[in-house]
């Protein structure tokens, strides 16, 4: 008979456990046991004392506030290093730390669960560890949700009580107008733009020939804009604000998370106030315009959807523009936007490519690379490996400054506490506010000087990706979009004979137009 012997489990209770900790204190919280630095101070000196525990890091966001947590650079930081296997457990205060989002709360969690990674929540005594503890889990992130979207549903309540009293005020105002003490003055240089603007489109111009003009005469872009475009005199053609009045939640937020902004188009009411401010054109040019505007649209309005094509958006020019599609009968070109000698300053001499062409180009560009990648693809992702491991050395080193960066943000936050309760000198606070403020910046330097590694990687796995693709692909006769869709992240068009596709992972090659009858 065959002897049996048994393994037992081996006790894992003394294993040495990588912990991390995060910690995140909205800028006007009062509440001490959740400050920032006290959350840092708990968190250093609890884990630094532990036998059985290695203390990773600190990750801690302060000042953040909302739902998302795209604004949180030290949470997406804790996720990426969780990623990398160098974390086995979090700790964190509690849900609504952690959290007000219960979608991506639970996406983080279950996605830290798959990677053999817990994390505790103090407050709620959840271990997300336990397998019953995912239900807690939802209901108290559920509550954090809830308490998110009272406070934001509050705010805007605010916000549209006093757009119904008229007593609202943008934070900035339209062209033409400006802000001074508070009140809504007339900008002399700018309204008289905003007239002549009127006068041209009454008089027969439209707006692509008045943008034209004004960018050949030089005339001074709009804020936030780097010349005239057509679509900015449309925007000003329709602005109520130049008859005096004001037209309030044109753009609206929705109810429920995530937040995202929109038209307003009926989902909201809206609240029209008469006589606002001081006008610069009078109602009855106003309605002129809308009434030519209106004429206009019957005539040249195509009630058409937006289609999308496989090289919509990658196309750039070498002047920096981008390409656009072109149909003249059945022939099919993409353009360079500035080669549109009608609505750009700027001009642009590139020829337009016919769209063959560019698919022909890639199917020999594609063809090479499944026959030689072996020659290409890897030896770059090698060499990339290399760099990779020797940017790893310095993790240790970047530990430790991102440490130093977590104690003088806190010794920021105290000082800044204390000066408020009166308890500093005014010219002590800001010698030493000035102090850290140059510590810190120091320090972020050293710290970007060492992050060159996290681009590494991710060029590593878009190279690896990339590799894998044509590893398992053959030759093409025909252009395959979804081939060009996964390894294409833009096309350069360098000349009218040559173009340049960049692939995932920064590579690029250079492949001629073959042009027939050349």
């Amino acid at each position: 008979m065959a002897e049996i012997k048994i393994i037992p489990a081996r006790d894992r209770s003394e294993d040495i456990i990588r912990t991390a900790a995060y910690a995140r204190v909205s800028s006007d919280s009062e509440d001490q046991i959740n400050s920032y630095n006290a959350q840092i101070r708990y968190y250093t000196e609890m884990l630094s004392s532990s036998l059985n525990t290695v203390f990773v890091d600190m990750y801690a966001d302060e000042g953040i506030t909302g739902t998302s947590a795209d604004k949180r650079d030290d949470f997406l930081r804790l996720m990426k290093d969780c990623r990398r296997g160098r974390i086995d457990r979090v700790l964190t205060k509690s849900v609504s730390r952690f959290a007000r989002n219960t979608k991506e709360c639970l996406e983080a969690v279950r996605e830290l669960k798959t990677l053999g990674i817990s994390v505790y929540f103090e407050k709620e005594n959840i271990d997300t560890g336990e397998l019953s503890s995912e239900m807690l889990l939802t209901l108290h992130s559920q509550f954090a949700q809830e308490e998110s979207i009272s406070i934001s549903k509050n705010c805007r309540m605010g916000i549209q009580k006093r757009m119904a009293d008229g007593t609202y005020k943008n934070s900035s105002m339209s062209y033409g107008y400006e802000y001074i003490d508070g009140e809504i003055h007339i900008n002399e240089s700018e309204a008289a733009i905003v007239v002549r603007i009127f006068d041209e489109y009454l008089a027969g111009k439209g707006a692509y020939e008045i943008a034209a003009e004004f960018n050949k005469e030089g005339v001074e872009n709009p804020r936030n804009s780097l010349e005239w475009y057509p679509q900015l005199i449309q925007n000003i053609l329709i602005n109520e604000r130049y008859v005096g009045d004001s037209l309030y939640q044109k753009r609206c937020t929705t109810d429920t998370l995530p937040f995202r902004k929109m038209y307003n188009k009926g989902y909201k009411p809206q609240y029209y106030v008469s006589n606002t401010h001081i006008p610069i054109i009078d109602k009855d040019k106003f309605e002129a315009a809308q009434r030519i505007r209106e004429q206009k649209s019957k005539v040249y309005y195509r009630d058409t959807p937006y289609s999308r094509y496989p090289l919509s958006k990658k196309i750039k020019c070498s002047c920096g523009s981008t390409f656009k599609r072109k149909k003249v009968g059945e022939r099919v070109s993409w353009t360079c936007i500035r080669h549109d000698k009608r609505t750009s300053v700027i001009k642009c001499d590139m020829k337009p490519i016919h769209e063959p062409l560019i698919y022909e180009a890639f199917i020999r560009m594609f063809n090479k690379l499944t026959a030689h990648y072996q020659d290409i693809i890897t030896p770059a992702y090698r060499l990339l490996q290399r760099l990779s491991d020797i940017g790893e050395l310095a993790n240790t080193q970047v530990a430790e400054i991102r440490k130093e960066i977590a104690e003088q943000k806190a010794q920021c936050h105290l000082l800044s506490q204390l000066n408020a309760q009166g308890v500093l000198d005014s010219v002590y606070f800001t010698s030493r506010s000035q102090e850290l403020d140059r510590n810190l910046v120091q320090l972020h330097k050293q710290l970007h000087a060492m992050l060159n590694s996290d681009e590494d990687e991710e060029r590593l796995a878009k190279i690896k990706k990339l590799a894998a693709i044509l590893e398992s692909s053959e030759q093409i006769a025909e252009f395959d979009e979804e081939k060009f869709s996964s390894i294409v992240e833009r096309i350069i068009v360098l000349s009218e004979k040559e173009i340049r596709f960049e692939l995932i992972g920064g590579i690029a090659f250079n492949e001629p137009i073959q042009r027939k009858g050349r």
